[in-house]
């Protein structure tokens, strides 16, 4: 049963121990952060589904542990992983395209793993992910793709400077990465984060990670011709 009064009220099936409640709650909040033009405050989400902001503050963190949604600086977002899930029938952007060998040809050579964002306003979209035989010891798939956009994370150092940005283990143990950012022509910037174990050094990788950001924005300018 909901220990959430409005809650009950609001959706019957839950007071009567069905999930109906808490699966409509879910829903809605991510057709709303799907359609919102930035992250939203769980107040603003409560508001936008008319939901009590309580519920829609469980709901979130509970979504949250199942890596559909993430949360910085006290907002909300879609989860990179999960949105890409959402994605999976589209069409690949030419993005994707001109990613996809860049990103598979840098961890095949360095053992990394390499994921490459779009952000805009503050809205982290996962491009590709290349996931290198170092990490998976030690850290599964969907957890390097949360890692790569939690708040510690190299990505938002490299937004913050504009250049290359380290972090050593602040995020996940025995794990370092690098971030290089890009300004996309059209608005935006993509940001390719890169990860090893921390036996494994970063710093030679700084310009090869740099490179292929710009080879890769390259590559789309040509494939859109």
């Amino acid at each position: 049963m909901t220990d959430d009064p409005a809650a009950a009220a609001a959706f019957p099936g839950a007071a009567e121990g069905r999930p109906a409640g808490v699966v409509h709650s879910a829903f809605a909040l991510v057709r709303a952060l799907r359609e919102a033009p930035g992250p939203l405050g769980a107040t603003d989400l409560a508001s936008a589904v008319g939901i009590p902001k309580t519920t829609a503050h469980r709901v979130l963190e509970q979504m949250a542990q199942e890596g559909i949604v993430t949360r910085r600086d006290h907002k909300w977002a879609i989860a990179p992983g999960f949105g890409e899930l959402m994605r999976a029938g589209e069409r690949p952007s030419p993005l994707k395209v001109v990613a996809r060998p860049r990103l598979n040809a840098l961890a095949q050579a360095t053992g990394a793993s390499v994921v490459l964002h779009n952000v805009s306003d503050g809205v982290v979209d996962t491009v590709y992910c290349a996931y290198g035989p170092l990490l998976a010891p030690l850290v599964p798939a969907a957890e390097q793709r949360l890692a790569a956009v939690h708040p510690a994370a190299s990505l938002w150092r490299a937004l913050a400077s504009g250049q290359v940005a380290a972090e050593y283990q602040e995020v996940h143990p025995g794990c370092i990465c690098i971030a290089a950012p890009a300004a996309l022509p059209s608005g935006g910037t993509v940001v390719a984060s890169l990860a090893r174990p921390e036996n494994r050094e970063v710093e030679s990788l700084k310009r090869p990670l740099e490179k292929v950001v710009h080879l890769i924005l390259s590559d789309e300018r040509r494939f859109e011709r």
